[in-house]
């Protein structure tokens, strides 16, 4: 007995008269609590004696104390399952009884009193105390009293366990159903996105089939109008009665119109390298100056109901360009002009160059480009709507020859001529006068 402390060896040893010794949790040490750790606290000697021994035959370990200090000494130091007190013992003018459930709120408290009275009851109750044993104490009456409360206690510390582990399954469920709802809102928003770009994607397959579909009916049409004239007057030079001179006449219509169908059957091959990527440039250095009045003079012979204009410098402009290429990029918007242009309509071509570019623009006096329509008219088979039942071709004039300008590291704009619409179109080509650095001169 020291300081009215007595710790049974079992237990923890004394430090200084006092067990002290943090005893381990419940969780580690479940089979301590089938033996029970019980502090016997009473102020009579005799019956902690007598209560040990008994308690201790029964496998239990034992702390004993005289004094309330001391066994709240103990209860806050070390994790005792069992408090086995006198209800007269006190703490500072506080009951034992109280103060250990303030201070050790999960050891059971059984209380023990020389005096059966209602009032001591009461205020056993009121402790916390889960059963109330009277003195002298009967020996089996205290073993089961001992055991029914170590045996709540286990029961108690298991449910709260249980309740622990389901609080703590239930904080993973919400935080598995916190991420899956994330996942879920993830997938989500990835397939409307992915169902969006396969709408758009059929939209554009949709618009790309009626495009197709457009096409093929405007090539048809388009082959027509040579072929028909070709048959027409190969029947004609057939007759018996037809003379030389006849002949001669017909013979020269079926090769302008086979000419024409050549040059539909070009663009349509130009085009179709254009959009696979596969459109390739023989450069030289040439006169881009003479190749354009070439193309001039041919329109002038071609079309005698239009005033042909030329505005060049009279020195040669050499560059390094595709020269076939080139022609056919100018015949282009020189055909271009010749059909939108008003009727007798004068059509005016310009060639200049600057330190390191040359252009040239050819303008018309006809009705002009609606500002709405200046981009899409470079696209493949587009044609003014105004205009597309009364102006023949395929609408790929100037899609191949934005191809072939921007194939030479150039550029194709388009304005109205003035400040309204109704005074014409020019469209002008600037072109640098010699091949980038990484294309050879021979071939893009």
């Amino acid at each position: 007995m020291t300081d009215g402390v007595s710790a049974d060896t079992r237990l923890v040893p004394p430090v200084s008269g006092v067990a002290t010794e943090p005893m381990a949790p419940y969780a580690a040490q479940r089979q301590a609590l089938t033996t029970g750790r019980v502090l016997l606290a009473d102020t009579d000697i005799a019956t902690l004696k007598a209560v040990a021994v008994a308690l201790r035959q029964e496998g239990r370990l034992i702390a004993t104390a005289t004094e309330g200090a001391a066994a709240l000494e103990l209860l806050s130091a070390g994790a005792y399952d069992l408090l086995l007190a006198d209800v007269r013992v006190e703490v500072n003018g506080e009951r034992l009884l109280t103060a250990a459930r303030r201070v050790a709120p999960t050891t059971m408290r059984i209380a023990m009193t020389s005096y059966a009275t209602l009032d001591s009851a009461l205020q056993a109750l009121r402790a916390g105390a889960y059963n109330y044993l009277i003195k002298p104490l009967d020996v089996e009456e205290l073993r089961l009293a001992v055991t029914q409360a170590l045996e709540r206690l286990r029961l108690e510390r298991e449910l709260a366990e249980r309740v622990a582990e389901l609080e703590q399954t239930h904080s993973d469920l919400l935080s598995a159903n916190e991420r899956l709802r994330e996942q879920v809102d993830a997938a989500t928003t990835e397939l409307r996105l992915k169902l969006e770009e396969l709408e758009e994607a059929n939209l554009l397959l949709r618009e790309a089939q009626s495009q197709n579909q457009r096409f093929i009916q405007m090539v048809a049409h388009e082959m027509r109008g040579p072929l028909n004239p070709i048959i027409n007057y190969a029947q004609l030079a057939k007759r018996p009665s037809a003379d030389e001179e006849a002949r001669a006449r017909y013979m020269d219509t079926i090769v302008e119109h086979a000419m024409r169908l050549n040059r539909l059957i070009g663009d349509l091959q130009t085009a179709t390298r254009l959009s696979a990527g596969q459109f390739t440039l023989r450069r030289e250095l040439c006169d881009v100056a003479a190749v354009v009045g070439e193309l001039v003079a041919e329109s002038t012979a071609a079309e005698r109901d239009r005033s042909f204009t030329l505005d060049q410098p009279d020195a040669p402009l050499m560059a390094e360009v595709d020269r076939d290429r080139i022609g056919q990029a100018v015949r282009n918007l020189l055909d271009n002009a010749v059909k939108y242009s008003a009727p007798h309509g004068a059509i005016e071509t310009r060639i200049w160059r600057d330190e390191a570019t040359v252009s040239i623009s050819v303008g018309d006096y006809g009705a002009g480009i609606p500002e709405a329509e200046m981009k899409r008219i470079f696209e493949p088979f587009i044609r003014l709507d105004r205009l597309a039942g009364e102006v023949s071709g395929s609408g790929l004039g100037l899609f191949i020859t934005r191809g072939v300008i921007s194939a030479h590291g150039g550029s194709l704009t388009v304005r109205n001529r003035g400040d309204a619409r109704a005074e014409g179109a020019i469209f002008t080509i600037t072109l640098p006068l010699h091949a980038p650095d990484e294309t050879s001169a021979g071939e893009r």
